[in-house]
C-alpha cells in the first residue's frame, strides 16, 4: 500500500511506513529493503535463466499468418470499443441534473459534440418556448394530432412549429460560441487566468442543463398558460445565472468572489446585448 510493489507468498513489506506500524525501526526496515531487493534480484535472474528456452510470440514477431494478425487486431479494437460506456452521457446528464452544483463544481467530461448537442437542444426548446408564449398558448397534444393529419390547415402550423425547432437549434448552437467565447475572452484579458477553450466550455454548458430541462418540461407542458411558461423560462434563467457564477467561481479560484460577479455581470451585458441585436436585426 505504500510503494504499489507487489509482494511475493510470504514476503513482508519492507517500506518504513510498514515497519513502523509492526513495531520496528526505520533502519531495520533500510537494512530489510536491501536485502528484500538482493532477493527479489536474485529471483527475477532466476526466472530468467529459466525461461531462456522461451520465447515472446507477439503477432508481429510470431508465426502467425495475416489473417490471424488481422483477427487479433480486430478484436482488440472491438474489446476497446466495448470498454467504452456507452450510457455514460445520458449518466453525467442525470447526475448534473440531481445535482447541478457540484455538477458544474467538478464537470463531467463532455466532448465537443455533445456540449453542442446540449447547446442544439437547449436553443430548440427554448424557442419551442418562445413560440408557445407568443402565440398565447400551447397547441395541445389533441390540436396536434389533428394538424398533422391535415384537418382544418394544419399544415403551416406543423411546419412553423418545425422551423421553429431548426432556428432553435441553430440559435443554441450559436448562443454557444458566443457565450462561452464572450466568458473565454473575460477570463484571459481581464481576469488574467489562461484555460483552454474546451476545457473552460465544460462547466459552462454544465450550467446550461437545468435550464435546457426546464425547456423541454415548459414546451412539452405547452398546456399550460403562458404567462406560467414564461415564469418558468425565466426560473431557468435565473438558475443558469446563478449556476454561471459557481462556473466561474471555480475556475477563476485565485480571483476575489467580487471581481468574478462584476465580470460575470460584464459577460452577461456582452451577451445580451449582442442577443438582442441580432433578434431585432431579423425582426
Amino acid at each position: 500500500m505504500y510503494c504499489g510493489r507487489e509482494l511475493a507468498k510470504g514476503e513482508k513489506c519492507t517500506c518504513p511506513q510498514s515497519v513502523m506500524r509492526r513495531g520496528g525501526s526505520a533502519q531495520n526496515s533500510s537494512e530489510t529493503g536491501k536485502s528484500g531487493a538482493s532477493n527479489n534480484q536474485n529471483t527475477q535472474n532466476t526466472q530468467y535463466t529459466q525461461n531462456q528456452g522461451t520465447s515472446y510470440k507477439t503477432g508481429y514477431a510470431g508465426k502467425d499468418s495475416p489473417f490471424e494478425r488481422a483477427r487479433d487486431r480486430y478484436k482488440a479494437k472491438r474489446a476497446a470499443r466495448g470498454a467504452k460506456p456507452h450510457g455514460r452521457v445520458w449518466r453525467d446528464i442525470l447526475s448534473s441534473l440531481a445535482s447541478p452544483v457540484e455538477a458544474v463544481t467538478n464537470p463531467p467530461n463532455f466532448g465537443k459534440a455533445a456540449m453542442l448537442i446540449i447547446a442544439a437542444v437547449m436553443g430548440a426548446f427554448l424557442w419551442l418556448g418562445a413560440y408557445f408564449v407568443l402565440r398565447g398558448g400551447g397547441v395541445g397534444p389533441f390540436k396536434l394530432a389533428a394538424a398533422m393529419m391535415g384537418f382544418g390547415g394544419g399544415y403551416p402550423l406543423i411546419a412553423e412549429i418545425g422551423l421553429t425547432i431548426l432556428s432553435g437549434a441553430v440559435a443554441g448552437v450559436i448562443m454557444f460560441f458566443l457565450y462561452t467565447g464572450i466568458f473565454c475572452f473575460i477570463g484571459r484579458f481581464v481576469v488574467r487566468v489562461r484555460i483552454p477553450y474546451w476545457q473552460f466550455c465544460v462547466r459552462l454548458v454544465t450550467a446550461w442543463l437545468p435550464f435546457t430541462a426546464i425547456c423541454i418540461i415548459g414546451a412539452l407542458l405547452s398546456l399550460l398558460s403562458p404567462l406560467t411558461l414564461a415564469a418558468l423560462i425565466l426560473c431557468g434563467a435565473a438558475v443558469t445565472a446563478a449556476l454561471t457564477y459557481v462556473a466561474l467561481k471555480t475556475e477563476w479560484y485565485s480571483v476575489p468572489p467580487s471581481k468574478t460577479l462584476l465580470s460575470m455581470l460584464l459577460g452577461y451585458f456582452l451577451f445580451l446585448s449582442i442577443m438582442l441585436r441580432l433578434i431585432l436585426t431579423i425582426h
